[in-house]
């Protein structure tokens, strides 16, 4: 391959992608929707239902606040609204009105970390961070090589080079995220309303739906959740498979033609976003077969020897079986999550006659002075490890365990 010469690029301005200070602003709100909504929750539910009940849908939201916190600190804060002028001797940073000057002739050597990531580590210790959040940030690439070639061999130099220059294309790509607006409509849209309708059809036949809120909440989140992923997945599969091997071939031949074919471009994309509109059906309709949506993790919190229950287990939480006289009836020996995250036995149902059963000082089981029938609308349960009896309204069930 015939590289560009020194002293044939001139100062360029590279700046911050806008599309990443939008990714940042979601990411924010996302945020504070989950500060928001774990916060109700803690408020009405308390923090050992909340363990019980939802103790991994809590975790992945800690660890993408934690995430979030730590990449503020250590990438957004410094990137965010940052310009790059690149010279043949050096690279001036602008950031918040501040200026920063990074000398090549002060560069000791240059790292790859990995993707478009790489950085300068300097004479007096600093590193400079630059990838693709930066527009065209090949050019600092390109400016460090022919200023200083004894940092890296020519095949390095090349082979990074056609890199940065593939995620460049990339992250202009994104650019074109929404740019096909019927087909977008359709996936961003209208997919996930047909699908929260047709799933509420369904199951609200079936299942009792006591909390409006927390089932459509979950819907939604199983929309964004396959939308996202199938957009990943396409887009990044796309990129290695068609417009990464076009641009390698495209270099190979000139060089300095970095130039996109927005019309080949145009086509592949709105072909692949027809790929996902049918993929993202198929997901729907399976979470629809299956009632994904209403099975649950628990992790078991406190002694519930007398269920055979060890300390510490996860188990699967059907949330169909939440009711006495319906299509997933709870039958008696069953095993539910029911109020807070408190776990319980069914004893009986509308109906039943139930009492509490206690101990004579000899040791012999003495019948209960009053015997109650259980209302419309309610259960008995047994409690773990106890032979205490509560009755508790239908709308107090969670699920069924799943052993």
């Amino acid at each position: 391959m015939n590289t560009p010469q020194y002293g044939t690029i001139p100062p360029r301005l590279l700046k911050f992608r806008h599309q990443f200070t939008i990714y940042f602003r979601l990411l924010l709100v996302l945020a504070v929707g989950l500060v928001i909504i774990w916060s109700g929750m803690f408020w009405s539910e308390g923090a050992e239902a909340i363990q019980s009940r939802y103790p991994y849908e809590f975790l992945c939201s800690a660890l993408y606040l934690v995430a979030f916190a730590l990449s503020y600190v250590f990438w957004w804060r410094l990137k965010l609204k940052q310009t790059i002028q690149v010279f043949e001797d050096r690279l001036i940073i602008h950031h918040q009105g501040k200026t920063t000057e990074v000398l090549f002739s002060e560069v000791t050597s240059v790292s790859i970390v990995g993707w478009s990531l790489f950085y300068f580590f300097m004479k007096s210790g600093e590193k400079h961070y630059f990838n693709s959040t930066l527009e065209r940030v090949d050019y600092i690439w390109e400016g460090i090589y022919f200023s200083r070639p004894d940092l890296m061999s020519k095949d390095e130099y090349e082979a990074y080079r056609i890199k940065l220059v593939q995620y460049d294309h990339h992250q202009k790509r994104k650019e074109w995220f929404f740019k096909h607006r019927l087909i977008d409509v359709f996936n961003w849209c209208v997919l996930p309303v047909f699908f929260m309708a047709a799933i509420y059809f369904f199951q609200s036949k079936e299942v009792q739906i006591y909390e409006p809120f927390y089932y459509f909440f979950r819907l939604v989140m199983y929309s964004m959740l396959t939308l996202l992923t199938t957009a990943f997945f396409y887009t990044i599969t796309v990129k290695k498979l068609v417009f990464d091997k076009k641009v390698e071939d495209q270099l190979e031949v000139a060089p300095m033609d970095k130039l996109r074919d927005l019309e080949y471009e145009n086509v592949i994309i709105q072909r692949t976003k027809l790929i996902q509109s049918i993929s993202v059906a198929i997901l729907f309709g399976f979470i629809i077969k299956t009632d994904f949506n209403m099975f649950t993790l628990t992790k078991i919190r406190g002694d519930f020897s007398s269920f055979n229950i060890s300390e510490g287990k996860t188990l699967v939480v059907d949330n169909r079986y939440n009711c006495a006289q319906c299509k997933f009836s709870l039958q008696e020996g069953d095993m539910v999550v029911f109020s807070k995250g408190q776990l319980g036995q069914i004893l009986a149902s509308a109906g039943d006659l139930v009492g509490q059963v206690s101990k004579s000082p000899e040791g012999r089981s003495i019948a209960s002075e009053s015997v109650s029938i259980i209302p419309e609308g309610h259960v008995a349960l047994r409690l773990p490890n106890t032979d205490d009896i509560v009755i508790v309204k239908e709308t107090e069930l969670v699920g069924k365990l799943q052993n």
